[in-house]
């Protein structure tokens, strides 16, 4: 049972977040459509239950809802990783849509990092800048070192490439494979 809720309240934000990372619905609604797409289509290629509620300030700009719910989302993964006992602990994708390309690798280290390299420009509802901040956010508080690299010319395409290459490696790298912790140190 990996199985986590999260809940973040600020002056500007409100999230609650249940995932289950061995399956099940998803539901999100942030009152940004297109953020909606991405972690709808996160939940859908990595196989992952996903109930998300963001409500926030969005008429000043989309970054604190970004921001909280990468908090919030990176947090419930932490906790229904547990002891990552069993875990492969690495994932890798390479994902083309249309005219881009996204190549994702992911470690479950209990290390927060994230290493990107490309361009992407702005969607309507979210900006490149928040883009490259949610997966920076999610990264430091999920404690997962992820590796983005991207191409392309269509902003949409290169984003939506990306939630599904980070998908695919995230689903790897969580998959149980065993019942050990895949270090040599023996924790993760």
């Amino acid at each position: 049972m990996r199985k986590a809720r999260a809940e973040r309240k600020t002056k500007e934000v409100e999230v609650s977040v249940s995932i289950d990372l061995d399956g099940g619905d998803y539901e999100v609604g942030t009152g940004i459509p297109f953020f909606n797409h991405m972690l709808e289509t996160f939940a859908k290629h990595a196989g992952i239950g996903l109930k998300l509620k963001a409500r926030g300030d969005i008429e000043v700009d989309e970054h604190h809802t970004i921001e909280d719910v990468a908090i919030a989302l990176g947090e419930a993964i932490k906790t229904a990783l547990g002891d990552k006992k069993g875990i492969a602990r690495f994932g890798d994708a390479i994902l083309p849509m249309d005219d881009a390309v996204a190549m994702c690798g992911v470690d479950v280290s209990g290390r927060g990092y994230f290493n990107f390299e490309g361009s992407v420009g702005d969607v309507k509802g979210m900006k490149a800048e928040n883009f490259v901040h949610f997966f920076d956010t999610l990264c430091r508080n999920a404690g997962i070192n992820v590796y983005l690299q991207l191409k392309g010319m269509n902003a949409h395409h290169t984003m939506e490439a990306a939630f599904k290459a980070f998908a695919k490696a995230f689903s790897e790298a969580i998959e149980i494979r065993g019942e050990d912790v895949r270090s040599t140190k023996g924790v993760l």
